[in-house]
């Protein structure tokens, strides 16, 4: 695992998404259910896909294809209690002609902190075959664009190292 970015250094991605934190969230030890930050990590990496990335709303209905997740790594560093605000920003890490690697920084930006990161990797698929196919080419395009912004960020993305996409040899 890389150094840990800080708060300041987190905000220079934008927030996919914002909430607080309801009641139905929190569990019996009286913080966020463990479940819920997976769901605010995956929402804002696919609202992510859908806003920047050409895979709007209708991209299953009108293309046929999709994402699925297929390896998640959670490092929790900090409880969320009912009622603090959440923040999801989404950084990309690399991709192949199938696969994206990305990281999902889940804010507590009622104490300014991170609070949990989520590292994923998305296979795009072909829903009729329901089988890894290539990314479109307008969608790579943004997907490269967006990598070269993500990457260019001075700090280092905290991954956990131990996954990310397979290139071919």
């Amino acid at each position: 695992m890389t150094t840990l970015p800080t708060y300041d250094q987190i905000r220079e991605l934008p927030a996919q998404l914002v909430r607080s934190v309801p009641l139905e969230f929190i569990d019996d030890n009286g913080h966020m259910n463990i479940g819920r930050y997976l769901e605010l990590g995956g929402t804002a990496l696919w609202g992510r896909c859908q806003r920047e990335f050409g895979m709007p709303e209708d991209y299953i209905a009108t293309r046929g294809m999709s994402t699925f997740t297929v390896e998640h790594h959670l490092m929790y560093l900090s409880e969320m209690l009912e009622g603090e605000e959440a923040s999801v920003h989404v950084r990309l890490i690399a991709r192949t002609d199938k696969a994206l690697h990305s990281v999902s920084l889940i804010v507590n930006e009622s104490q300014r902190r991170l609070a949990c990161v989520m590292e994923a990797t998305l296979v795009h698929m072909n829903m009729t075959e329901r089988r890894p196919t290539p990314f479109p080419d307008d969608v790579t395009v943004l997907l490269d664009a967006a990598l070269e912004r993500d990457n260019d960020l001075a700090w280092p993305a905290p991954l956990s190292g131990s996954m990310g996409v397979r290139r071919s040899a």
